[in-house]
């Protein structure tokens, strides 16, 4: 007859049960932008090229950005190489596919955009920036070609303008995809501006409880989160930041600028990471985040010996 175990050893065995760390599971999540994608041919046989701010727009790319992007297929390949090798939970994309927002650059360039999305384990998400949005044509090109971009966790949500798009993050986080591009005339104005019925959409999202209780809450747009320069800045920033400032558990993402950088928003503990541009020769970037519990770890992939690492 074997003996009984002691209660003493049941104590104990209770203590080192009690004493065991569950591991937390991770999300890993990727941010880029700005990708430029090269006109592909015949991109300039239609009537569309002869709009004022395209010929314009032509000449800046001739002699200015051309050979800065020219490499961006390479690019985002090696993007989709690291995404292969090192696979995320999530991508979040703040736009700029495009140069001038024309069909035959939305035929090439968005099938190979959305291939790199699809790369995610679990979804992505995504915004058009202001070279997406060129033309008062442009946004119905958007809305057809990245259709599979646009479905949204809660769509109820959803303004006349296709957007905010919500998409559940894991257990404890949430992001949240407002446009701030809008098709500018002048060739000289590259402003943004976030629609006022997605700002009060926004704000809705923001107050409910399902949303605000998550430990993260991304938000993605194209602008930065400022207008501190008026013709290439976000417009109504300022109307923006007071629906933001309360919340404390928010990430701000966004592109526009390409050169990457992050800091807290003044008087508040939220951080903001503009991801800069893939693609741009000398300065490619994006951002990849880890999420375990309450931490939130940012690391920078940048354009090394012909492909991207982590740093």
């Amino acid at each position: 007859m074997q003996p009984k175990p002691s209660a003493g050893l049941f104590r104990a065995l209770h203590r080192r049960a009690a004493s065991v760390t569950v591991p937390r599971m991770s999300l890993r999540i990727l941010h880029f932008s700005d990708v430029h994608l090269p006109f592909p041919p015949g991109a300039f046989r239609t009537p569309a090229i002869l709009h004022p701010k395209r010929m314009i727009a032509l000449l800046n790319f001739k002699f200015r950005r051309r050979t800065k992007y020219r490499d961006a297929i390479q690019k985002l390949n090696g993007l989709n190489q690291l995404l292969r090798n090192e696979p995320v939970d999530y991508i979040f994309y703040t736009g700029d596919t495009l140069n001038l927002g024309l069909e035959r650059e939305y035929t090439v360039g968005a099938p190979r955009m959305l291939e790199t999305l699809a790369l995610a384990k679990r979804g992505s998400l995504a915004v058009p920036g202001n070279h997406d949005i060129y033309t008062g044509a442009s946004p119905a090109l958007y809305g057809k070609y990245f259709a599979a971009c646009l479905h949204s966790d809660c769509p109820d949500a959803i303004t006349s303008t296709g957007f905010p798009l919500v998409r559940w993050v894991g257990d404890d986080a949430v992001a949240i995809a407002f446009n701030s591009a809008r098709p500018n005339f002048a060739f000289w104005n590259s402003s943004g501006r976030v629609p006022n019925q997605e700002l009060d959409a926004l704000q809705s999202l923001l107050a409910r409880p399902e949303i605000i209780s998550r430990k993260h809450v991304f938000l993605l747009t194209h602008y930065p989160f400022d207008e501190a320069n008026y013709l290439h800045g976000l417009r109504n920033a300022r109307a923006l930041l007071r629906i933001l400032r309360p919340h404390q558990n928010l990430v701000l993402l966004h592109g526009h600028n390409h050169r990457p950088f992050t800091y807290f928003l003044p008087e508040t503990s939220i951080p903001l990471y503009c991801a800069g541009s893939l693609s741009k020769a000398g300065g490619e970037s994006f951002w990849h985040f880890e999420l375990v519990g309450d931490t939130l770890n940012a690391r920078r992939g940048v354009w090394k010996n012909a492909r991207f690492i982590l740093v």
